[in-house]
């Protein structure tokens, strides 16, 4: 593998696998509105494309609107369908946000790194 390709290809793999952490977090604990009872059969998590869809009418919820998380139930699973494209939506939208984020954050550390050593290396005097 030559340099170029890793200095290029590591920092995009590190950049989409935290999109795809903050994707996936977001649409885990982040809350939605259900309006109405006939909308708990499909209620969308995941921002700002709904890509995870659960039937949340098994649940006898009186009062309406009503704001709901994912239910992650082994015991009696919760009917759920993923639409990986628009997962795949979300991940490319979280990746630009970050990607800017990340220059601004990593240029300020590469910054700081280097006026420590300014400040640490020998002056010549003796």
């Amino acid at each position: 593998m030559t340099r170029r390709w890793r200095d290029a290809v590591l920092p995009t793999i590190g950049l989409v696998a935290a999109a795809v952490a903050v994707s996936w977090t977001i649409t885990f604990s982040v809350p939605v509105v259900v309006p109405t009872a006939s909308d708990t059969a499909d209620v969308a998590f995941g921002w700002p494309l709904p890509w995870y869809h659960q039937d949340l009418s098994r649940f006898a919820y009186v009062d309406h609107p009503i704001e709901v998380t994912v239910v992650g139930d082994r015991a009696d699973p919760v009917p759920t369908s993923v639409d990986w494209l628009a997962f795949s939506g979300n991940v490319a939208l979280t990746a630009l946000v970050l990607w800017p984020i990340a220059l601004v954050l990593i240029r300020g550390l590469v910054r700081l790194v280097l006026r420590a050593r300014e400040n640490d290396a020998p002056t010549g005097e003796t």
